[in-house]
């Protein structure tokens, strides 16, 4: 039997790994339609539409000099949201969330970064939560 810690797990974007992340969490909802009649007597629903939101805490690490390349600055993922000008649809983004290190453990989708924010404080690490919100369906999803 594995079992999972936050240490397995990875964000991914642009297919490269963030360079360095705290935590992140994915929430799936579910629509239910009403399908009582005035002579129900308990409810019935039928599935409606599905969406799912969620978030991650980046932390706010520059690559140095000689670094691997292999990973994706917190920049790149911000700058979906933190810029200049409207948010088009050439900024939705391409994520895979990780659960360990294995094939059939990755959640892959499209979303939109909706929140973003740079906090820092006093004898603390500076850190970047953002939030995004999948767009259409799940591209892959843990087996």
């Amino acid at each position: 039997m594995a079992f999972y810690t936050g240490r397995s797990g990875s964000l991914v974007f642009n297919n490269k790994p963030v360079a360095k992340i705290r935590d992140w969490s994915v929430e799936t909802t579910l629509e239910l339609l009403s399908t009582n009649t005035i002579d129900s007597t308990s409810n019935t629903f039928t599935p409606g539409v599905k969406g799912a939101t969620g978030s991650a805490t980046l932390m706010y690490y520059r690559l140095e000099v000689g670094e691997s390349p292999v990973f994706t600055q917190f920049t790149q993922l911000l700058s979906k949201i933190h810029k200049t000008g409207s948010i088009e649809t050439s900024d939705r983004v391409f994520m895979e969330l990780n659960v360990g290190t294995g094939t059939s453990d990755d959640i892959k989708f499209n979303a939109y970064i909706t929140s973003a924010s740079i906090s820092v404080s006093t004898g603390e690490l500076s850190v970047v939560p953002i939030n995004f919100t999948i767009d259409g369906d799940f591209s892959e999803t843990i087996s």
